[in-house]
């Protein structure tokens, strides 16, 4: 059994299961002390602990995210130290799953896809303006809960590798990764920041258009089996159209432009920053991207959910596909008066007359017949 189940927390709070690990630590449930509900607390690992540099990372988490008040961010609320001096952080206990998780279990239907994505934009967007970066943006770091009106809502968490950019507001620290250092995931990673350059706005954009590559199409731009030849692919290797990962899958060409700019090679050709892309996103007249069936035929949702973010009062604009058959039109009446129609005329008696005829002499020919017969039997 874990050795921090069952320990309290400066009086506040109580650990009572654990909820996941990960590279820096464990998080927990725990429960308030004195007061109603429950709290996840991250707490920092042993070995972790130990090492000045990851204590610095682990602080500079719990001091951005304390900094980063806004619904598509995770809520810290909590931050101290356990007995044997681990630093621990206290968060929002969310109750969902990973967007990673969700995207494994089921490829989402393109309008719930691109709202997700728009919900990582908006927390981006405003971290981005106060001055912080994350740098390791991806779909494990994004957390999905399922809200009261079947709506799914984002949350970015897990700024362990986050960069202030802002000295006069965060003030001014020592730099926990030297030059030439590689931090974060393969699959997500900017070029420069795959080969240890210099990172700004623009490579968090990187990891954005990844993340909303992977939303639409379920899949990475590149996907290889070993880290060389991903980050040779991030390097080199131009960025696939998402038109044609997916099957049935249609986009309007103003997002293909969109994510085709965030992956660019160079910094200076991608969006500035997450309020620049959030923004071009926005300019796409909806819908941006839809899945073309067969008529009939319905695209499966994701875990039997139903469509999320569909506005079903805005008007439908002109696909950009050939139109599936319209759905049978319910009966209106017609703004003509009924006027009703005159009855077929029966037809004219004079024209059975020669059928009459036609029966009478066949019936007079038979009688006929029949009574020479009898004649000639009663001679015999």
């Amino acid at each position: 059994m874990d050795p921090l189940i069952g320990l309290e927390l400066d009086g506040r709070y109580r650990l009572v299961d654990e909820l996941g690990e990960g590279a820096m630590g464990k998080v927990y449930k725990a429960e308030r002390i004195g007061e109603p509900g429950f709290a996840a607390v991250k707490v920092l690992n042993e070995d972790g602990s130990a090492h000045q540099d990851l204590r610095e990372r682990f602080e500079r988490e719990a001091r951005a995210l304390f900094g980063l008040s806004h619904p598509h961010i995770l809520d810290v609320q909590d931050y101290g130290q356990t007995p044997t001096h681990r630093p621990y952080l206290v968060m929002e206990l969310l109750e969902g799953q990973s967007l990673e998780d969700m995207v494994e279990n089921a490829v989402l239907p393109p309008e719930q896809a691109l709202a997700l994505g728009r919900q990582v934009l908006e927390g981006l967007a405003f971290a981005h303006a106060q001055g912080v970066l994350h740098r390791d943006l991806k779909a494990e770091n994004v957390f999905v809960v399922r809200r009261p009106d079947g709506q799914y809502h984002a949350k970015l968490l897990d700024f362990g590798l986050v960069k202030f950019v802002d000295d006069e507001r965060w003030g001014a620290g020592r730099k926990l990764t030297m030059a030439g250092s590689v931090m974060g995931s393969p699959a997500y990673m900017s070029p420069e920041q795959a080969t240890g350059g210099h990172v700004d706005a623009a490579s968090d954009v990187y990891s954005a258009g990844v993340v909303l590559y992977e939303l639409v199409t379920g899949c990475w731009p590149f996907e290889y089996e070993s880290r060389s030849d991903m980050l040779r692919a991030t390097l080199i290797e131009p960025p696939p159209a998402i038109t044609g990962r997916r099957e049935g899958l249609v986009c309007r060409p103003e997002l293909e432009a969109l994510i085709q700019r965030a992956l660019a090679k160079e910094a200076p050709q991608r969006f500035a920053d997450a309020r620049e892309m959030l923004a071009a996103l926005d300019a796409i007249p909806p819908p941006a991207a839809w899945l073309q069936v067969d008529a009939g035929q319905r695209a499966p949702l994701a875990g039997g959910a139903l469509p999320a973010f569909q506005d079903l009062s805005a008007p439908a604009p002109a696909p950009m596909m050939a139109p599936l058959p319209a759905p049978p039109q319910p009966y209106a009446p017609t703004a003509q008066p009924f006027v009703p129609t005159a009855p077929a005329a029966a037809p004219s008696p004079s024209r059975k007359v020669p059928y009459l005829l036609l029966v009478l002499v066949v019936a007079a020919c038979l009688v006929a017949t029949a009574g020479a017969t009898v004649a000639m039997l009663l001679l015999r």
